[in-house]
């Protein structure tokens, strides 16, 4: 059964950069008071292939990260002009999705856990296999919102037509640079509950700290246009009236967790296809991901890995040659039309 129990009213944009990309946006129904945010990105041609949803980290939302206002800041855009049929959605707490009364004074509350974020997902699925008529969709997810979806697709094979992941961690003890940063000093095997605060906040100017840590030399231009740069950091703290961003942080114990080894699922537990991609320069994912992965997606009908030569965290904003254009390929290429 559709689960939608609210949709706004649509929002056609014609966009300067392509008039043929139509964007519409609505709201469904999640958990009982929450409210989960979609974005549609098409052209009018329609696309025979499986319909894509695209699935934002444990920082920005979808809109900040997937479609920017600018040229060369719009994945989605890219990805639709490319012949796919693309979703946008935000989990909660993230952009104008719902963000639960979270009890910030109890630090182990894991704000926005896998299982809370797996029935958004589901919700949003549901809402795209009526609205296009499709029996399965794509799920991509970048960083943890791979994880997310890795998750999903355990439980719901039968409406997922191919999980795609972009610098995701995977279960497996391997080193993490973050290790250090979250676990509890006096007992190293866990996560550091105390002084790790429920919600992540952020400024524009720390989001931008933050990519140009991500890039291996000093002229961070060579990876990234400036406009898109200031576009996304304005956009990503835009949905907080203080404009700074503020999203749930229980994606962090989980990540931890997940690095040691003792993730929320396990890849002998998928059964559709898997695009596996990560950017070289990636600090967030491991190249142990992607060989764990490999060895561990023995049910997998399908299973492909690729590593972006000069990707960062960030490839999906940065310049056509530094991977952005390479990913775009490696997605169209991998969501066959469903038999």
């Amino acid at each position: 059964m559709w689960k939608t129990l609210l949709l706004l009213p649509v929002l056609l944009q014609q966009t300067a950069i392509a008039q043929t990309v139509q964007r519409s946006d609505y709201v469904v129904a999640s958990d009982p008071g929450v409210r989960i945010a979609i974005r549609e990105v098409a052209t009018r041609k329609r696309s025979r292939k499986p319909p894509i949803l695209l699935l934002h980290g444990g920082g920005a939302g979808g809109i900040a990260s997937f479609d920017l206002p600018v040229a060369g800041g719009s994945f989605a855009e890219d990805l639709a002009k490319a012949g796919l049929h693309v979703f946008i959605m935000d989990a909660r707490g993230w952009e104008n999705s719902t963000r639960p009364d979270y009890d910030t004074t109890k630090r182990w509350v894991i704000a926005a856990s896998s299982a809370e974020v797996s029935r958004d997902i589901d919700a949003v699925v549901d809402f795209i296999r009526e609205k296009t008529g499709r029996k399965k969709v794509a799920l991509f997810g970048w960083a943890t919102g791979g994880s997310w979806m890795g998750y999903y697709s355990c439980i719901y094979p039968y409406k997922t037509a191919s999980l795609i992941m972009l610098n995701s961690l995977y279960n497996v003890k391997a080193p993490w640079i973050f290790t250090k940063l979250f676990r509890n000093p006096s007992d190293t095997s866990q996560f550091n509950y105390a002084s790790t605060q429920v919600l992540r906040r952020a400024t524009a100017a720390q989001l931008i700290e933050n990519w140009n840590n991500y890039i291996p030399v000093a002229d961070k231009s060579q990876w990234y246009d400036t406009a898109v740069a200031k576009a996304y950091a304005r956009t990503a703290v835009s949905f907080n009236e203080d404009s700074i961003l503020e999203v749930p942080g229980g994606y962090r114990a989980e990540s931890f967790y997940t690095a040691q080894g003792k993730g929320m699922w396990h890849a002998k537990d998928v059964s559709v296809p898997v695009l596996a991609i990560r950017g070289a320069y990636d600090t967030w994912s491991r190249p142990e991901d992607l060989t764990t992965l490999q060895e561990k997606l023995v049910n997998s009908p399908r299973k492909q890995f690729v590593t972006l030569p000069e990707g960062t965290h960030m490839v999906f904003l940065e310049r056509p040659e530094k991977g952005r254009t390479q990913l775009i390929n490696e997605i169209v290429a991998f969501n066959l039309k469903a038999r």
